[in-house]
């Protein structure tokens, strides 16, 4: 079959890693490892021999369906999220409102329309306060937040916004005096329509896309929301329970901002005390723990800080991290990398990591630099990565990572292909978007490191066993 060199989708880029390579998408967590046969058709256009035809094919689809590479040929000018069949947008174009009105659809079953749901129950004061109605359909009795509605007004807007729900849940309709109406599609977008109707500035508030954990554990009442800021960037931090509330709001008076944020902000972090232990979640996933009031106000300090921006020369990853503080031969203490969904099952079992010296750390990213501070390049330490603790108080702690643990494939793979298949995963855990240069630099950087494959089980007892034989260093 004759080859061709692949027709990447705008915003990915294929790393050459030498001899085999990744696939990496810019602005959102997609990757896949190309092995080392791949590589001659998908870089430089070989010929695809007889036999590897079928396993050619199968590369293409899947590619193709993670949205990596385009189809050979373009579509035929297919219907775009953002357009809509012209009998429901006729009627938008013709309903007259007074003041703005978001138009949410919701549906059952749908856990980010869940997650949704509780931002705005938590946000109810905000809304309150605002000249503009937020509208939320698709389940059951309609609900409006903000300015009221009549019944008639309601029935007229669900149904000029029902047809959005055809790209998808949550959708909604941004109407506004004098403009036209805007379609917008997923959670993110929906969330950004909000904000903007508070006064704020999506791109300086953190919105959190939520997984799995975060729509079932993070939809529950709360009894208050106020937002921290972390270098300009505003932080939705919530409470339940009376105490909780209490450090939350010793919070937001440390800040020197004279009456602070009173707009919309999506729900980042939630502390809890049930019982006698203090919890803090981050969506669904239990990012610390503690036993008194100050140590929580401590970690959530740390926490906030951890959101502002990255420098320049610095990558933010989504995953774990645990840190070893008096590890022999590192005088700084040392780290390791761990998957993000292993974060919970640490924390949990923290008090048994910590008789082995480890600690999780409750950063919400992993922020990496190389050792010598200017990114990967010449040098003999260019390639060290470095863990950096963004600190409230403005003084960054440094420590080497000396390894990741990661997750055994589900199934098995060809040996040979084992450690290029985990780099990929890893360095999908960079935090989008990047630059293409970003992208590169990142894989240069986690490279150098040992993986050690295995289930969260396993490296529990390579952390805990009293040798240390086993852990990367």
């Amino acid at each position: 079959m004759p080859g061709s060199v692949l027709r990447l989708t705008p915003g990915t880029v294929l790393l050459d890693t030498g001899g085999d390579g990744v696939l990496l998408h810019c602005t959102a967590p997609v990757a896949a490892y190309v092995p080392p046969a791949a590589m001659n058709w998908a870089a430089r256009g070989a010929a695809v021999p007889a036999e590897h035809e079928a396993a050619y094919a199968r590369c293409l689809k899947a590619w193709r369906s993670a949205g990596l590479v385009q189809d050979a040929e373009p579509p035929n000018s297919p219907l775009s999220r953002e357009d809509s069949p012209a009998g429901a947008a006729g009627r938008r174009a013709h309903l007259a409102v007074d003041r703005p009105v978001l138009v949410i659809v919701s549906s059952p079953g749908c856990g980010y329309c869940l997650h949704l749901r509780a931002d705005l129950e938590a946000n109810r004061e905000a809304l309150g306060r605002l000249d503009a109605s937020v509208l939320l359909v698709g389940e059951g009795k309609p609900v409006v937040w903000g300015a009221r509605l009549s019944s008639g007004g309601m029935e007229e807007l669900a149904e000029v916004a029902a047809d959005t729900a055809g790209s998808g849940t949550p959708s909604a309709v941004l109407l506004a005096p004098g403009d036209s109406p805007r379609s917008l599609h997923g959670f993110g977008a929906v969330t950004a329509a909000l904000i903007e109707l508070g006064g704020g500035d999506p791109g300086r508030t953190v919105c959190e896309v939520p997984t799995s954990c975060s729509a079932t554990v993070g939809a529950g009442p709360v009894d208050t929301l106020v937002t921290v800021h972390a270098r300009g960037r505003a932080v939705g931090v919530a409470a339940r329970g009376p105490e909780p509330v209490s450090v939350v709001a010793d919070l937001v008076a440390e800040e020197s901002a004279s009456g602070g944020d009173t707009g919309y902000v999506p729900v980042t972090l939630r502390v809890e005390r049930p019982r006698n232990v203090w919890l803090i979640f981050r969506g669904g996933e239990l990012v610390a723990r503690s036993r008194s009031a100050e140590e929580t106000l401590s970690l959530l300090r740390r926490i906030v800080a951890g959101f502002g921006p990255p420098e320049s020369h610095q990558f933010r990853l989504l995953c774990g991290a645990l840190v070893h503080t008096d590890a022999p031969g590192h005088a700084d203490g040392r780290v390791v990398l761990v998957p993000r969904n292993w974060l919970s099952y640490f924390v949990v079992r923290s008090s048994l990591l910590a008789r082995s010296g480890w600690r999780p750390c409750p950063d919400p990213y992993v922020l990496l630099e190389a050792a010598s501070g200017r990114g990967p390049g010449p040098g003999p330490d260019s390639a060290r990565p470095v863990l950096v603790h963004p600190s409230p108080a403005g003084i960054a702690q440094r420590m080497p990572v000396t390894g990741v643990l990661a997750q055994r494939p589900d199934r098995s793979r060809p040996v040979a292909h084992t450690r290029g298949r985990a780099l990929a995963a890893i360095v999908n855990w960079l935090a989008r978007p990047v630059s293409p240069q970003q992208l590169r630099a990142a894989y240069a950087l986690v490279s150098a490191l040992p993986v050690h494959l295995g289930t969260r089980e396993e490296a529990m007892a390579f952390l805990t066993d009293p040798t240390d034989a086993a852990v990367p260093s």
